[in-house]
């Protein structure tokens, strides 16, 4: 076996403990759709009080709100669960096995970014099944498709900011709670329920800088036919671009976590 085979085998292998321990808790699944689920629906009834120049009609804020609650959802699997995740190896004292393996802490912590996006996606797309069968969300056929190829690429823009938080975790052992935070942040600036335009001039820039704009312009043009702020060129080069930034830096912050903590002799304490 090649080395390169061998980490990904390894990869593979924690991937799969994460599936059987989500599937070990029978309704954690079940739980997280019906979260979403009444969200959009209180997004619903919320969409018929709106009757602004800036969206158009109820159905078009609701269309609009619909596509920000999934990317939320996956952005809360992707930052703020994978921290917690790591921080519970820490107290039960399972992370000093993924120290000490061959595959190393590093790819460990990678790979543990993998299985949140993939769930959470899942559950994304039966929440959008359920928007367009109990609400006429009108998605639209055959541009719907493209979601896929953006929701790839997104996955290397938002699992960057999970590894920064994990870098933080073994470093202060307490960064966690930080990811609410983070979340919160982006959601506002990110345009994922109101359009960015309604936000101050001085702040609107934050919103050119992070990936989750792009993303949800892309998504909400694909999906439900939202008119795009800039050519669609632009916002693809914009996706691919971040992940060349955020990706190394992320990588480099959690390398320098690590060894800050063997440094110190705190790697395993929590």
């Amino acid at each position: 076996m090649t080395v390169a085979a061998g980490y990904i085998s390894a990869g593979l292998a924690l991937v799969k403990r994460d599936v059987l321990l989500f599937f070990s808790y029978r309704f954690r699944w079940i739980s997280q759709l019906v979260q979403v689920v009444l969200s959009m629906t209180l997004f619903f009834y919320i969409s018929r009080l709106v009757g602004t120049g800036r969206l158009g009609a109820a159905d078009d804020y609701f269309a609009f709100a619909v596509v920000g609650i999934v990317v939320l959802q996956v952005l809360t699997a992707t930052v703020g669960l994978m921290p917690i995740a790591l921080r519970q190896e820490l107290v039960a004292g399972t992370f000093e096995r993924l120290v000490i393996s061959p595959f190393g802490a590093l790819g460990s912590v990678a790979a543990m970014t993998v299985f949140p996006f993939a769930s959470s996606l899942a559950i994304g797309v039966a929440a959008l099944a359920f928007a367009a069968v109990a609400f006429d969300l009108p998605l639209q056929w055959p541009s719907a498709a493209l979601a896929i190829p953006i929701a790839a690429v997104a996955a290397l823009n938002f699992a960057p900011f999970g590894v920064l938080l994990a870098g933080a975790v073994i470093a202060v052992k307490q960064a966690g709670a930080g990811a609410t935070y983070v979340i919160t942040f982006f959601s506002l600036v990110g345009g994922f329920f109101f359009p960015i335009t309604l936000l101050p001039g001085w702040v609107q820039w934050l919103s050119e800088v992070q990936p989750f704009t792009p993303t949800l312009d892309l998504l909400r043009h694909v999906l439900v036919g939202s008119p795009l702020r800039e050519s669609a060129l632009i916002a693809v080069v914009k996706l691919c671009a971040f992940p060349l930034v955020l990706g190394p830096l992320s990588l480099l912050v959690l390398r320098s976590a690590l060894r800050l903590t063997r440094r110190r002799g705190t790697i395993a304490e929590y």
